[in-house]
């Protein structure tokens, strides 16, 4: 048990969320059958998973990432969060819990998801189901009832499947003391810190090094297909300014909406006359948004009888954007909030128009230009990125090697002091904190939050070393700090009903790996596509 609480030393009912929501595919509920006229990337029994499913989840993962961490989204964190792989099991995980629920013949009734959909919060107003508000939110989201009313049952039949799996979890009240124990017992470490970038000069790679590396990690470097396109915009804000908005539609908006209106410093409204400008420019906007909507239609239908994309615009003194070219995993910015974007684009050949794509500005029409498949480049085009990423690579072995060195040494029982006098290294000291936090002077280390529980008075080092943001962490044991059990019993309820979440999770999680080894063996399951080809 305590090896799977060190597994989740970081933020645990975070962890447990995120686990549970990627499982019922609140992500993306992308059809499993796939587009037939798609790229296969891989099948269960007849039933297709198609790349645009994968470029879906993919997409949804990174938004939702970027969405957490805001401004702390860097490269590195990226690389690390491992999204293409994340993405790719999600879709695999998602086909074989469908497949098993079709096995067992599970259903769900009209009723049940009705039921469901009254419960959602979000669609209720003083606590009762509201049909308007129901039919808005799904509008705002461009899906329809039947639509919404399928996710639901796939999420419902999806529940069914997980508790058959994991009925059989129980949570011992040692377990919620341990985890008890485990989130209120500081410790202090001493620790030494190598950075690769003090063995770079040590790295001189020749061209014969470079090339074969390039022959050996071509696929690191490859270049996605790449498309270039033409658009038509219909945007809100380009309509608002020419609508007219009567006096009797103002104050029947203030009416309806005052709650919008509350004074900082009081429970009462702000009177008409002060927010009577900036309901009228809400109104215009969404008047906007609905001549945008019509006026794009009419462009659809006659661009896609006629096939005059540029005639039409032309005709319509409407702009047309071209795009650069850009890769389907790196949109630029004013497509990333257009829904199914990346599937339907993906699916356009040369000179094919798309149908209307909507976000919360306006509505677009695309045309495919032209498209650049998958390449690996040669040694002469990218010899820096190469260079670079050889060095790095090597210059981290080199210091990952001294590192293990060290701690050989320590484990030998030579003094840390001593050695790190030799090496020119400084010992630092963490002082006392909470293991699965994230460290004030070292950041955060899912491996060394589980180090951390292996190490004591006497056995002082890891049994490994630790890397954090591209540096080497060597520890030694100084001090723990025991809890007190003052509010234990405070907060139990809560610690077995998160632990208990934890260990449904696991326990679905090695399920889903164990039926997918199996499906593969029997080849139930067939993987077309490796992820380096993604």
């Amino acid at each position: 048990m305590l090896e799977l609480m060190r597994k989740h030393a970081r933020n645990w009912l975070m962890k447990v969320i995120l686990g549970i929501i990627i499982i019922v595919f609140i992500f993306y509920f992308g059809t499993v059958n796939g587009d037939k006229k798609a790229e296969t990337i891989a099948t269960i029994d007849d039933k297709t998973i198609a790349i645009i499913d994968f470029q879906r989840e993919y997409q949804n993962l990174f938004d939702f990432y970027r969405q957490q961490y805001g401004d702390r989204m860097t490269d590195d964190l990226l690389k690390n969060l491992n999204l293409k792989q994340e993405a790719f099991d999600n879709i695999i995980n998602r086909a074989i819990i469908i497949h098993k629920a079709d096995k067992l013949n599970l259903e769900v009734t009209a009723d049940e998801i009705r039921n469901s959909i009254l419960s959602f919060s979000a669609f209720q107003k003083n606590g009762v189901f509201d049909d308007g508000i129901y039919r808005q939110i799904l509008r705002s989201n461009k899906m329809t009832p039947e639509e919404f009313e399928d996710i639901q049952g796939k999420t419902l039949t999806i529940k069914k499947v997980e508790n058959l799996i994991v009925d059989a979890v129980k949570v011992s009240e040692q377990e919620v003391h341990d985890l008890y124990r485990f989130q209120n017992e500081k410790i202090n470490i001493t620790f030494l810190q190598l950075s690769p970038k003090d063995f770079t000069e040590k790295v001189t790679p020749s061209q014969t090094d470079l090339e074969t590396y390039l022959k050996v990690h071509g696929n690191d470097f490859r270049r996605p297909k790449q498309v270039q396109l033409k658009y038509i915009s219909f945007l809100g804000q380009d309509f608002a300014p020419s609508v007219k908005v009567a006096d009797i539609d103002v104050a029947d908006y203030y009416e309806h909406h005052k709650d919008e209106f509350l004074k900082s410093d009081s429970k009462a409204a702000a009177p008409l006359s002060e927010v009577r400008d900036k309901i009228a420019a809400e109104l215009k906007q969404i008047q906007g948004m609905v001549i945008a909507a019509e006026e794009a239609k009419k462009a659809h239908d006659t661009i896609y009888q006629k096939e005059n994309f540029d005639g039409y615009a032309t005709q319509k003194k409407l702009e047309i954007k071209t795009t650069e070219f850009f890769s389907l995993n790196n949109l630029p910015p004013d497509f990333s909030r257009l829904p199914d974007f990346t599937g339907i684009v993906s699916n356009l050949g040369k000179g094919d128009v798309s149908k209307i794509l909507s976000n919360e500005k306006g509505d677009y029409i695309f045309k495919l230009m032209a498209q650049k498949p998958p390449s690996i480049p040669t040694l002469n085009e990218i010899k820096e990125k190469v260079e670079k990423r050889y060095i790095e690579e090597g210059s981290e072995r080199l210091c990952k090697k001294a590192s293990e060195d060290i701690l050989d040494r320590m484990k030998k029982g030579e003094d840390i002091e001593n050695i790190a006098r030799e090496k020119g290294l400084k010992v630092n000291e963490t002082g006392f904190f909470l293991p699965g936090s994230n460290i004030e002077k070292l950041g955060f280390s899912q491996e060394l939050n589980e180090g951390l529980f292996n190490i004591s008075k006497k056995k002082p080092y890891a049994d490994k070393v630790f890397q954090i943001s591209g540096n080497f962490i060597l520890i030694q044991f100084k001090a723990r700090e025991k809890s007190d059990d003052r509010d234990f019993e405070v907060k139990k309820e809560q610690l077995k009903n998160v632990l208990f979440k934890i260990k449904k999770n696991e326990y679905l999680k090695s399920w889903l790996e164990g039926e997918k080894a199996y499906m593969r063996k029997e080849g139930t399951l067939k993987v077309m596509k490796d992820i380096k080809e993604l």
